[in-house]
């Protein structure tokens, strides 16, 4: 930042998330006297106010944005009952299709990603669009309660996402937020079960003893955090210092185990009694009722109970839960099967538990609750993995996120470890809003983390028969080198302080006319691979160092430090001959890794 620009006076976080997103702030003169006096914004849905919107961008024909959450819904509903939506993009649950999109194929900058009607889009413009709504938005809502902040400059950003998420994805929320004119030095990155954890801390304190669950948060105690979205799940062991900060101690880990897979699940019920085909047919045919769908069953997942021993109805399934299930639908079925939707749902193995009545679905409770199996499922039994793994004296399972305050989630925790004690903060779903306040407020809150993979830098080394293969020998002026070397700085598992610089390795250009080194960078599953293309290796991305200041015939060797404490991996670089740092640029986002050689070797 310049030395003109206005000085930092306000925190505001944007947790931007698979189903619902939302932003909250604070200003820094009412965090040094009440860390929990955090404001947000209230949405307007047509049934009620919530402190979030759903993550739903509508683009017109010209790719621009027209609305975001609740307005893109009800607007892109009435284009569709006007029959007038060909022509439009949108998007809903787009940050899931990433993280699927992602896990088939490397993250680049053109990574793209298909709206309802299956029309691609790059991905970093939607999420673009999205921030900068959400960005837009705060200052409006800023300048109408006349807070005194003039420039977007005073304010200090802070993007939550998901602990798996890889490097790449990371780089990518940064552009997407660079693109949507945050500026880069006055954004952090913040970890979602981090920022929970944080809030539930400071939760703790103001509770003080009057609330015996948060005695969890005494120093010295060990905790599961357990926070569950509406697309992953995210699972860690967070540990209280005698200073009062965190320790991570073992990295994070999870899947796509969230509230969305409840949705897939109802989605794949309805294509089994349609046909696979007539689903995608009737969505697109008629997508003002299938958002009204979506509303209706969404309301109806929140509001699910588990099981309760005192009421024996409950267990049995006499409980139904009903859905308003739309006329066309049962008009397209009779037209697709000529029979009414009763008759050809009765044919199908997946009609148990369901009544159909008019213009509406019963649903058994115990048949409602198997459709919430695959997610809960999946999060237990990872639970049950690490628990049999890395308890380290961890008694206590604490609950965040938005599918954290389905009921029957938490029923199924509390069933699954008894022995635990599950721990669920008031409003769960704001926790990682709130808990990303605190955080940009006090990024050192977090004092440890754990690397979750083996980092290094492909390299060359001196030709060396005896412990080189053949395969990778390489003629580099006049003299033999062995290719494709990895160089680890960071071993998976490695106590990571916060900001401290992991040891250096030294390099060197391999070619006098260099004037930059760029590096190759790959993470590793294994603790100590040998080589790039091992079946453990995976390419991350590349870094360049800019050594053009540098006379031909000088001693150019460099000094690499990596600094991998914080939410994102920083570098510094060291010439050897001045003792002078150079500058560092990341490409994580890079498109051909195979464009750039091995241009290094270990000095």
């Amino acid at each position: 930042m310049s030395d003109d620009s206005p000085a930092i006076s306000m925190v505001a976080a944007i947790d931007f998330g698979t189903t619902y997103s939302g932003y909250a702030f604070s200003k820094k003169d009412d965090y040094e006297t009440d860390k929990l006096k955090i404001s947000y914004n209230q949405w307007k849905s047509p049934t009620m106010i919530s402190l979030k919107t759903p993550t739903t961008v509508l683009l017109g024909p010209d790719k621009k944005l027209i609305a975001f959450g609740y307005d893109a819904e009800s607007q892109y509903t009435a284009l569709a009952e006007q029959e007038s939506h060909k022509g439009y993009y949108y998007f809903r649950q787009f940050k899931m299709e990433l993280y699927n999109e992602i896990r088939k194929s490397k993250l680049t900058k053109k990574t793209t990603i298909p709206d309802i009607n299956g029309r691609r889009l790059p991905a970093m413009d939607i999420f673009a669009h999205a921030i900068g709504f959400l960005q837009q938005h705060l200052l409006d809502d800023l300048n109408s309660r006349g807070t005194g902040i003039t420039y977007p400059q005073e304010i200090h950003w802070v993007l939550t996402v998901p602990a798996i998420w890889d490097d790449p994805a990371k780089q990518f929320m940064r552009e997407a937020a660079k693109k949507a004119k945050i500026q880069s030095e006055n954004l952090t990155i913040a970890l979602e079960p981090e920022a929970a954890s944080i809030y539930c801390k400071h939760l703790s304190l103001e509770k003080g003893e009057e609330n015996e669950n948060f005695d969890v948060f005494q120093k010295g105690s060990r905790y599961m955090v357990l926070d569950a979205g509406g697309g992953t799940v995210d699972i860690t062991l967070h540990e209280i210092q005698e200073d009062g900060r965190i320790r991570e101690l073992e990295q994070a880990t999870g899947g796509p185990w969230g509230g969305t897979y409840v949705d897939q699940t109802f989605y794949s019920l309805l294509s089994e009694i349609l046909g696979k085909n007539e689903f995608v047919r009737y969505r697109k045919e008629h997508p003002s009722d299938m958002m009204e769908l979506y509303r209706e069953f969404e309301l109806k997942k929140r509001s699910m109970a588990g099981r309760d021993d005192s009421d024996e109805s409950e267990c049995s399934g006499a409980r139904s839960i009903t859905l308003k299930i739309p006329l066309t639908l049962k008009e397209f079925c009779r037209e697709i099967h000529n029979k009414n939707i009763q008759d050809v749902a009765s044919e199908t193995p997946c009609c148990d538990g369901l009544l159909w009545r008019q213009d509406k679905l019963r649903i058994k409770h115990e048949r409602f609750s198997r459709m919430f199996s695959v997610a809960c499922d999946g999060i237990v039994d990872h639970i049950k993995r690490l628990l049999s793994q890395k308890s380290r004296g961890t008694n206590t399972i604490l609950m965040v996120g938005g599918f954290s305050e389905s009921l029957l989630l938490q029923d199924k925790i509390r069933r699954s470890f008894p022995d635990m004690r599950v721990v669920v903060p008031h409003e769960a779903g704001l926790a990682v809003l709130r808990g990303a306040v605190l955080y940009g407020h006090d990024p050192k809150t977090i004092s440890v983390r754990v690397a979750r993979c083996t980092y290094g830098v492909g390299t060359c080394e001196q030709f060396n028969a005896s412990c080189h293969p053949k395969s990778r020998k390489k003629k580099i002026n006049d003299s033999w080198y062995c290719s494709g070397v990895f160089s680890k700085h960071v071993q998976k598992g490695d106590v990571l302080e916060v900001d401290q610089a992991q040891a250096d390795h030294p390099y060197v250009p391999l070619h006098e006319d260099q004037r930059s080194i760029s590096f190759k960078i790959f993470t590793s599953t294994e603790d100590d691979p040998k080589f790039t293309n091992d079946e453990s290796c995976r390419y991350l991305g590349c870094l360049e160092i800019d050594i053009s200041k540098l006379k031909r015939e000088s001693n150019k060797s460099v000094r690499v430090k990596f600094i991998f404490g914080g939410t994102e991996i920083k570098v510094v670089g060291k010439i050897e001959e001045t003792n002078e740092e150079t500058e560092v640029t990341f490409n994580f986002l890079e498109e051909n890794p195979d464009s750039i050689d091995d241009e290094v070797c270990i000095n």
